[in-house]
């Protein structure tokens, strides 16, 4: 699938479907939207529920690899053991995935 990189008003990227004509994150912020919905309101209250316990994670979209990049940070933060799955019909491509400003954005 043929995809368009943008700078979102956070400063870090997110891509553009052609095909589609939508964001694969908000434009108003990629990392900050993965930060509030996935780590903060999914991540860290499923941790908090499950008392240390080994965390499952499905994720339906693996999209840029964001939300599972970000999730490799925090269980290493919070000492938490996650078993993440994730499934992707379109997935994009090494040299697109390279080019994203993940790591420099999260340090």
């Amino acid at each position: 699938m043929e995809v368009k990189r943008i700078l979102t008003s956070d400063g870090s990227h997110t891509l553009v479907s052609n095909a589609f004509g939508v964001p694969y994150h908000s434009v108003h912020g990629a990392v900050q939207e993965s930060g509030h919905v996935f780590i903060d309101a999914g991540l860290k209250e499923a941790a908090i529920c499950t008392s240390g316990q080994q965390l499952s994670v499905l994720e339906t979209g693996f999209g840029t690899g964001l939300n599972a990049f970000m999730t490799l940070i925090e269980s290493e933060l919070l000492g938490l053991s996650i078993l993440y799955t994730a499934l992707e019909t379109s997935p994009v491509d090494l040299v697109t995935v390279e080019a994203l400003n993940y790591p420099e954005q999260l340090n």
